[in-house]
């Protein structure tokens, strides 16, 4: 993937996400126009952007999107819950297309279908009338297109050629060299000059394009002389999907009419046979009346070469028969009509017909027939015409790019064509006479006064300005940017060094002690402490700042779920309302997309077991919507995320009941489970509490794999429940995953660590302070009764001598404190996680390694995991 495909992407996932919540927002409270705006604008960014790239099906379904938002932003169309729907479609197709453009997958051609059902359907909001049926098979792009009877020309068709003249079917059908024809008439929306477009050269490029014309209405002295306001109507040869994947970035802006190449002949067959009884000449006669192509070829090139002929419309018609005689392969349409003539005696003589222009595209404004015409400007073509030719003598100006455009718009205002600079400057100026110039320059510059008195008049009365402060304020309106994009990857490599450099800081302590022990020098053991003190000073703040690079705010994955439970309510029949607190909570990024998973699983939870049918609530005395809470709430180095709903909550002797039939627990347990440890039961392996198999909930593969994944991220997770009242679910976490302060100790000469965070003291006491109630060993400190557990047991190892004294750790767990009994304390270090591979990723006991400055793998425990085995 390019780096310029994978920005746009990037920045086009941005607008996506920015544009669902606003959508979602509006079907909450109502669209609102600055959300109608943000939609439009985010909409016109992606379809913009998109123009760099042939993916036309993309550009064409945000354009068709962007073009119903600005019919309801000019209230045209009022907004309704269907339009919504449908945009929220078609943003989600353009994020599948992203994904497949960004894995290099996407097949374009497979995209078209897709992008003009969905455009279809768009459009028909803002004119039903326009677009019939969607067929499911082939839909069909609204761009108000048409094809005639191949054998007929309409009165409209008729009409829509007379546009360029009386001539122009004529001239047309002499340069057709296909058998489509097709009149254009385009309409550029009024900002087209701001997005880069020009659309004299896009109807310039059109495909066998023979002659266009451009209108442009009267404007008022307050009109926007920047805007566009053109009308532009085309002539040529070559067929609708031509012109469709031309005009493919503007649809919408054009209509197009298709007739076949033989409706012209059947419809200028009288007007040629009167052009032939004006030559009257004998020859030719003679070889069309016994169809004789060669002769007739011959006769009408030797009369075109050898007749003068002038500007008139009649001499126009003539030169354009003779050219069409000399080089047309079938005469039968012809001959047909001279029998059905002589049969009936009918007049030859025809409507008029459109004149098509002489040679080129661009002699819809031929400087042969205006330009020796005085031409009367109006008050906005002299504006126009003043405007280009300053742009023509300014500094700024570069002939290779805007000479095209300036000849244009200015040939289109005189009439006249311009083969370089000065005739474009000596035209203008002979356009504006020296009392127009002048009237304009002082009307400016008595704006200009205006202006700047206006500005005078606004400063304060007590400010002495000098040059020197009037030049300030100018050199500080440039800000530099403040926001760097930087790509993730760069990041967690800047990561790994910081790692890196903390185990290379951990290794100076062992050298000071190595160096003070087996070296004798004391001195050296010194100065490396004294650097070791410098060094974790500067890699602590190196440490601080990349983490602080790495948190974002909750609100990046929050925001996703708006959508989630407004479309599961809706496929439920369920009303139900989120509310999020704490958006502004940051989190490390890694850790919180690892956590996006789990709280959509809660989510789909609360909203299937929890909330209650609309129906269901209203018998209970509830508001007919629910209410879900979705809140972040920072403690100390870590935060606890709450998923609440006013649901109809969780029995708990129903879950006991429903764990002891699946085999979950036994009867005992059945029996002594108190009501708690029964809402604990959910978290188990395999179990359900829905009695059918959705594609929501039932396949028993839910909260199990919710816990997994939140111990894995370092946190743990509780849940409250009250029948009838609701449910809360609880997730503890660390802030972050990538530094962790650790407190290291020994068992069975192994060393250890647990995360500082749930250590809570560490005491040493004889062993006849250890007493044993029902089989467990406790300890009473300051009054409090603090069960043990010998680690060396729970490990695995061998059992200790008898000592006189014990080393406790004691560590704070959501059920309360405990002491693990362990063979020697050692110092807090801090440590890069690294998760566990291989043959020891199935040990639960430890929830990860890493690396200390001798070398040595210091193993981290599950303190969760490690009580659970051993009381």
């Amino acid at each position: 993937m390019s780096e310029l495909l994978d920005v746009f992407i990037g920045e086009s996932r941005e607008n996506l996400e920015s544009a669902s919540q606003e959508l979602l927002e509006i079907q909450s409270s109502g669209p609102a126009s600055e959300r109608v705006d943000k939609i439009f604008r985010d909409l016109h960014t992606i379809k913009g952007s998109s123009d760099l790239f042939d993916i036309k099906p993309l550009t064409r379904l945000a354009h068709a999107a962007e073009d119903l938002l600005d019919s309801v932003r000019s209230n045209e169309v009022t907004y309704s819950d269907d339009i919504g729907d449908l945009l929220l479609e078609a943003l989600d197709q353009i994020s599948i297309w992203f994904d497949e453009l960004e894995v290099g997958s996407q097949n374009v051609e497979q995209w078209k279908p897709i992008s003009t059902q969905l455009s279809a359907q768009l459009r028909h909001f803002i004119d039903p009338t326009a677009s019939s049926e969607v067929d499911e098979s082939s839909a069909t792009v609204n761009n108000e297109s048409s094809i005639a009877d191949p054998q007929t020309l309409s009165e409209e068709h008729i009409a829509l050629n007379a546009n360029f003249g009386r001539n122009a079917d004529l001239d047309l059908l002499c340069k057709a060299t296909g058998p489509d024809c097709y009149f254009i008439q385009y309409t550029p929306d009024e900002g087209c000059f701001f997005r880069g477009e020009d659309p004299i050269n896009v109807t310039v490029a059109l495909p066998g394009i023979k002659a266009f014309s451009i209108e442009m209405p009267e404007l008022g002295e307050d009109a926007d002389i920047y805007n566009c306001f053109t009308s532009i109507k085309a002539l040529g040869v070559a067929s609708e999907d031509e012109i469709k994947q031309h005009m493919a970035y503007y649809e919408g802006q054009y209509s197009c009419v298709s007739f076949s190449t033989q409706a012209l002949k059947a419809a200028c067959t009288s007007k040629i046979l009167k052009c032939v009884e004006a030559i009257d000449d004998e020859t030719l006669n003679s070889a069309l009346n016994d169809t004789d192509i060669d002769q007739v070829h011959a006769s009408a090139g030797l009369l075109l070469a050898s007749l003068n002929f002038d500007d008139s419309e009649d001499d126009s018609a003539n030169r354009a028969v003779l050219s069409l005689l000399s080089s047309i392969d079938d005469l039968s349409f012809l001959n047909n009509e001279i029998r059905e003539d002589e049969c009936s005696g009918k007049d030859t003589s025809t409507n008029a017909s459109p004149e098509v222009g002489n040679s080129s595209a661009n002699e819809a404004y031929d400087s042969k027939s205006d330009a020796s015409k005085p031409k009367i400007l109006a008050l906005h073509e002299r504006a126009m015409l003043t405007q280009q030719l300053a742009l023509l003598n300014s500094d700024n100006y570069k002939s290779e790019f805007m000479f095209p455009s300036i000849a244009g718009l200015v040939g289109n205002i005189l009439g006249a064509e311009f083969e370089n600079e000065d005739a474009l400057a000596v035209a203008i100026s002979n356009a504006l006479d020296e009392e127009t110039i002048h009237a304009q320059a002082n009307d400016e510059q008595a704006q200009q006064t205006s202006n700047d008195a206006t500005a005078e008049a606004t400063q304060p009365a007590n400010v002495l300005e000098t040059k020197e402060d009037t030049a300030a304020p100018v050199k500080a309106e440039r800000q530099a940017v403040k926001m760097l994009k930087v790509d993730q990857s760069k990041i967690d490599y800047l990561m790994d060094i910081v790692g890196e450099l903390t185990v290379a800081k951990n290794s100076l302590p062992y050298l000071a002690k190595q160096a003070e022990e087996e070296g004798g020098s004391r001195k050296l053991s010194k100065q490396i402490k004294a650097h070791f003190s410098i060094v974790n000073r500067l890699t602590e703040s190196l440490q601080s700042a990349v983490l602080q690079i790495r948190m974002v705010p909750v609100s990046h994955v929050f925001q996703r779920y708006p959508r989630l439970v407004r479309d599961l309510a809706r496929k439920l029949d369920k009303k139900i309302e989120l509310c999020m607190q704490g958006e502004d909570t940051e989190f490390d990024k890694n850790l919180i997309e690892s956590l996006s998973e789990p709280l959509i699983h809660l989510l789909r939870n609360s909203i299937d077991h929890g909330i209650e049918s609309p129906a269901e609530r209203l018998a209970a005395g509830k508001p007919e919507v629910g209410r879900i809470d979705l809140i972040a709430t920072p403690l100390d180095d870590s935060v606890i995320i709450e998923i609440r709903d006013d649901g109809k909550g969780i029995d708990p002797q129903k879950i006991k009941l429903l764990a002891f039939q699946k085999g979950v627990i036994s009867e005992t347990q059945l029996e002594n489970l108190d009501d708690n440890e029964a809402l604990q039961l959910i978290f188990a392996a395999g179990f359900s509490t829905s009695e059918q198999v959705s594609d929501l909930s039932g396949r028993g593969v839910g909260m199990d794999a919710v816990k997994t994944m939140v111990s894995q991220a370092g946190g743990t997770i509780e849940m409250q429940s009250e029948v009838g009242v609701g449910s809360t679910f609880k997730l503890l976490l660390p802030q972050t995953m990538s530094v962790n302060r650790v407190m290291m100790f020994e068992v069975n000469d192994q060393m250890f660590g647990v995360g500082m965070d749930a250590v809570v003291e560490t005491v040493k006491v004889p062993t006849a302070d250890i007493q044993r109630i029902r089989n467990e060993h406790v300890l009473v400190i300051r009054e409090k009764l603090i069960p043990l557990c010998d680690l060396r047991e729970a490990l695995g190892f061998e059992a200790a001598e008898e000592r006189e004294e014990h080393s406790i750790l004691v560590v704070s767990t959501p059920q309360g404190e405990f002491g693990l009994i362990i063979d020697k304390f050692h110092e807090g270090i801090d440590v890069i996680q690294k998760p566990l591979e291989g043959v020891l990723a199935g040990y639960a006991h430890f929830s990860g390694t890493a690396l200390l400055g001798d070398g040595r793998v210091l193993l981290i425990i599950n303190v969760q995991e490690v009580l659970a085995k051993c009381l």
